[in-house]
């Protein structure tokens, strides 16, 4: 039996039926595009905060700028038609920007340092009698990335403890925890505190070269870069409001989920092992070395509250190795459970906690304070009455 083939005509028809169907998706995604053009959707486009710095000879202070206010807690600009300022991008470039770029971003927060370079006022020495001084130290998240001074970590504290406790002001933007560990051991003696609290995040251990390769800047649970998201988008150069749509979600929770896989691998011993040994070292030198008492705080990414904190494994690590230290140690991850994450950021491309964070924080420290260390709140010479 000889095997029919196609006739031509058949043939044709086939192909007439192949690229009518083209044709008819092509029109159809077409239709699709003009439509959510002509309505005015799109997929969400996060505008990275921008910094604004007043050049002016002789001042050091600066902003940062976001698109909208979604918690009221930041303000309008200063006025930048007098003296000298400079706007830039907050990516690792700081490219400058025109100043008349600032209405894209007109609500800031302003940051103001004392002359001891801190964000935060200017101390006596040594501390009013009856005063208890501590020392809080750590990166972004205690220097309050993102919010006003009286809303960050310390100020917070102060106000949960009581009048008689100072609460100093220690963070440095982009510390890792051997920065913070220099800075702990430098403020709590010279700024005669009584006791140190060391607030630790999953991002502050140092990294092996292959960990840092891996790392995507992104997402990183903590500032989404617009600067890097827009590089994925070049190979059609963001033109289509149908592609953006379906590939910018996805891609987000892709990188979501690389980027919580990251933080796993940065404290599994198989991939980091010789700084986290390191790391032991280091807590343990600093319960020998350092002349007041020390807590350390596990304070959580703003991330996954709503059903089980994903990170938990890297507090569970650090808690291990301050434990080892002898080192107390006080996990905030519980006292945000069941909070809605994004009501706790300071803005959706800027995922540092906001004053509300802030507030939960501070409440739960002074809790575990009171409970665990009441002697670390008594000022020198003499008990005081009880707190609430």
């Amino acid at each position: 039996m000889t095997e029919q083939r196609p006739t031509p005509s058949r043939r044709r028809l086939v192909w007439f039926r192949v690229a009518a169907l083209l044709l008819g998706l092509a029109l159809g995604l077409l239709s699709v595009e003009v439509g959510l053009r002509l309505a005015g959707v799109q997929a969400a486009r996060f505008i990275t905060k921008r910094q604004l710095i007043d050049d002016s000879p002789g001042l050091s202070h600066y902003y940062h700028c976001y698109p909208d206010n979604p918690v009221g807690e930041l303000t309008p600009p200063p006025d930048v038609l007098t003296g000298s300022w400079l706007l830039q991008d907050y990516t690792f470039e700081h490219a400058e920007l025109p100043l008349s770029r600032l209405s894209e971003t007109p609500w800031c927060v302003e940051y103001r340092h004392s002359s001891r370079g801190i964000r935060d006022r200017e101390y006596e020495e040594p501390p009013p009698a009856g005063s208890v001084r501590l020392a809080v130290v750590g990166d972004s998240f205690v220097f309050g990335e993102g919010v006003p001074e009286d809303k960050t970590l310390p100020r917070q504290l102060k106000t949960a403890l009581g009048p008689h406790v100072e609460c100093v002001n220690a963070g440095q933007v982009g510390a890792n925890v051997e920065q913070e560990l220099a800075i702990l051991q430098a403020v709590a003696p010279g700024a005669h505190c009584q006791a140190a609290l060391l607030v630790l995040i999953p991002n502050d251990i140092p990294l092996t070269t292959e960990l840092a390769t891996r790392q995507n800047y992104i997402n990183d649970l903590i500032l989404v870069r617009d600067k890097y998201l827009e590089r994925n988008r070049a190979w059609y150069h963001g033109r289509s409001r149908v592609l953006d749509l379906a590939l910018t979600p996805w891609q987000m929770a892709r990188v979501r989920r690389e980027t919580i896989q990251w933080y796993l691998d940065s404290y599994d011993p198989k991939f980091n092992g010789t700084n986290l040994q390191r790391l032991q070292e280091q807590l343990s030198a600093l319960k020998t070395s350092t002349p007041v008492p020390i807590g350390v705080i596990l304070y959580p990414l703003m991330e996954g509250f709503e059903s089980s904190y994903p990170l938990q494994p890297v507090h569970a690590a650090l808690s291990k190795a301050a434990s080892n230290a002898g080192l107390p140690v006080c996990d905030l991850a519980p006292a945000f459970q069941g909070q809605s994450a994004e009501a706790l950021w300071v803005h959706v491309s800027d995922r540092h906690p906001n004053g509300t964070a802030h507030r939960l924080a501070a409440e739960a420290i002074a809790q575990w304070l009171r409970q665990e260390h009441p002697e670390w709140l008594q000022p020198p010479g003499g008990p005081l009455e009880a707190q609430p």
